[in-house]
């Protein structure tokens, strides 16, 4: 019944956009994305405050009364312009059929250069579904945080400040908690619904980016072919069958964009509301929206400077209106509560230190050694991700890292030798737990991004292709220079991506043109193989073995769980054995290590933590009935069980598992 009422919900919300975005199919996806989001996030905040976060009745009721609440606004209030009244259907039929139209005019390389997408992008569906329904969550920042404290606040009943023993089960923005609790609770528990928000984000962000390239009037062909490389992107395949955040952000982002973009063509008031709502909800999701904002205010500045005989009092008053639309949505996230408790919206003193602009010092230090950011970021661009899982263009590309290693000593760049303002030390052989953990573009960037930038720079273009190049380097700029330098946080050049989107489209253009096609099938046959390639390999869900890493096939769930820390899955499958699916267990575990996994399969157990963030260790709380701890945080006595952390395994192990113990208490 439950979920029943969740496709209700989904449908309910692209019945609204079909009443407020009519003839315009794209739009209708974009707004009902936009209204869905907007309800669950101002849902799970009312829920929470009144300790009913995680009720189903609730939840059931609450995100109708809310979407159709904002649709009045827009309705009523905003006055929506004028539509005329067409069925979504009718609007998906004519697209079909005006598709298939296009496709019989082809000629047999432009026939086959748009089969080889279609098929590439159907096989990519499948294994998208296949890997939503068969493999279970195992990012690691769900294992440690970001899902593991959804089931902390379902037994809290509530999102309200609590420290746990990861620092982001507290302090992260929690609007993206209940965007991923609401599809899990409407079925049943069950865990691969988790990953639906980033399976949904992944198609938005391509519909978003073709809408997009639409209003800026670039060709049909032209648009479709660059749009069609997020299908194919390396990090966008990665994140759409986890729980990551970042691929979230990127659809919040484009679909924003989009509204701003709208609002330069029709000067409609609705779009600077809308635009600013979409804003509010990729802030209330993650701080690192901010990088975007240098981007954003370029664009805006730009929208205005074209339109400046259009723009008058009236925009700017509803421009500051919609401004506190914007705080009612992004700050009941948590980053009051950080303020309030931290001192810092981010968080404690630790979190600030290790992710923020305050680990550089002195501001001579952060122009330094950001700037050598920006070099390892770029270079970190130049490889050939995804198809690095092959061992030969493995090879290959270490005979182009040697180069540019060359390159390091004779100019004296320092780049792998210096370690100031990094995370993790860079290097021009990316490890593979890196370029296969965190693969970014890929051959798009250097097939077609890097020649796009250079038919941009030879020959003046027109205006808003520059301001797009622009904010993208404002974007990668704010990358380098607001944090130390960290090969996982490539995944943020997901943001950067859709600012280079319109200037992929001078790479197509000429060859669209002059009906020539033969030489963006050969590009576009690579980028697919790379695809392939990056979902076959994934060391997360392999389809195929590579670097002896183990496949998804024939595994159990604790060890598809702990996948990427095979050391502890020994130590987690007894411990599953071990504790009933009932118990209350007291854990003495510290920041890196997994609890998600300890909640049991169907989540059933009571997990208390008592060795919480800078906190210390805390008392046995006297309920609870097992103890769970790590010989790091509690000696173990002679009666307690090792549960046999796997010490020999080294390879493929980034951070080491702790020595768990268990004790039965009652």
């Amino acid at each position: 019944m439950l979920f029943i009422v969740f496709l209700s919900f989904i449908l309910f919300n692209f019945r609204i956009a079909s009443k407020i975005s009519n003839k315009n199919f794209d739009e209708i996806l974009l707004t009902g994305f936009t209204f869905q989001s907007l309800s669950i996030i101002c849902s799970g905040y009312l829920l929470s405050a009144i300790k009913l976060w995680d009720n189903a009745y609730c939840w059931s009721i609450l995100p109708f009364f809310v979407s159709y609440t904002f649709y009045l606004f827009f309705r009523n209030v905003i006055h929506l312009p004028e539509q005329i009244h067409s069925s979504s259907f009718k609007l998906i039929g004519s697209s079909i059929q005006q598709l298939h139209e296009i496709y019989k005019q082809q000629r047999k390389t432009e026939k086959t250069l748009f089969a080889f997408i279609f098929f590439g992008a159907a096989i990519i569906t499948i294994s998208q579904l296949f890997l939503l329904f068969y493999l279970p969550p195992n990012e690691w920042d769900s294992m440690t945080g970001h899902l593991n404290r959804i089931l902390y606040f379902v037994q809290n009943h509530s999102t309200a400040h609590f420290v746990g023993t990861n620092w982001n089960i507290d302090t992260y923005p929690k609007s993206f908690s209940s965007i991923q609790f609401y599809p899990f609770l409407m079925s049943g528990f069950n865990e691969h619904f988790f990953k639906l928000p980033n399976l949904s984000a992944f198609w938005i962000l391509f519909v978003g980016s073709y809408a997009a390239l639409k209003q800026l009037q670039i060709p049909f062909k032209v648009r479709l072919l660059s749009a069609s490389l997020l299908i194919f992107t390396p990090i966008l395949l990665i994140q759409s069958t986890t729980t990551d955040t970042d691929i979230v952000l990127g659809a919040y982002l484009v679909c924003g964009l989009y509204y701003l973009i709208r609002f330069t063509k029709t000067k409609e008031v609705y779009y600077i509301y809308i635009s600013n709502l979409m804003f509010a909800i990729a802030m209330s999701h993650k701080i690192t929206f901010v990088f975007a904002l240098p981007s954003l205010a370029v664009l805006i500045s730009y929208a205005c400077l074209i339109n400046k005989e259009h723009i008058n009092l009236k925009h700017l008053k509803h421009a500051i209106l919609s401004s506190i639309l914007f705080l009612f949505v992004s700050m009941p996230t948590g980053y009051i509560a950080n303020i309030i408790h931290y001192g810092h919206p981010i968080g404690p003193n630790t979190a600030t230190k290790h992710q923020s602009i305050e680990r550089a010092g002195n501001f001579s230090n952060l122009v330094l050694h950001g700037s050598k950011n920006v070099a390892r970021y770029f270079f970190d661009l130049i490889n050939f991700d995804g198809l690095r899982n092959i061992q030969w263009v493995e090879n290959y590309q270490e005979v182009v890292n040697q180069q540019f290693r060359n390159l390091d000593s004779f100019f004296n760049w320092g780049l792998e030798t210096s370690t100031a303002f990094t995370i993790v030390p860079f290097s021009y052989t990316r490890k593979f737990e890196f370029y296969n953990g965190t693969p970014i573009y890929g051959s798009i960037f250097l097939l077609i991004i890097i020649p796009a930038i250079i038919i941009l720079l030879v020959k003046k273009r027109p205006t808003f292709y520059y301001f797009f190049f622009l904010a993208f380097l404002l974007h990668f700029g704010a990358l380098a220079y607001t944090a130390a330098y960290d090969p996982w946080k490539g995944r943020y050049m997901i943001s950067s991506l859709v600012f280079l989107l319109p200037i992929s489209s001078l790479f197509f253009k000429p060859f669209v043109a002059k009906n020539k096609y033969s030489l963006v099938l050969v590009v576009y046959l690579i980028i697919i193989a790379s695809a392939f390639s990056t979902i076959l390999f994934h060391s997360r869900s392999a389809f195929v073995s590579t670097h002896h890493l183990p496949t998804i096939w024939g595994k159990s769930r604790m060890e598809l769980l702990t996948v990427s820390r095979p050391d502890i899955t020994n130590a987690y499958t007894r411990f599953d054995q071990i504790v009933p699916q009932d118990a209350t267990v007291a854990l003495a575990t510290i920041n890196d290590d997994y609890e998600y996994p300890l909640w049991g399969d169907r989540f059933t157990r009571t997990l208390i933590p008592i060795n919480p963030f800078e906190k210390g260790l805390q008392p046995i709380p006297k309920e609870a009935t097992y103890l769970f701890f790590s010989r790091s945080v509690i000696k173990p006595v002679g009666t307690d069980i090792r549960l046999g952390t796997d010490t020999t395994i080294k390879e493929h192990i980034i951070v080491r598992g702790e020595d768990y113990y268990l004790r039965k208490l009652k």
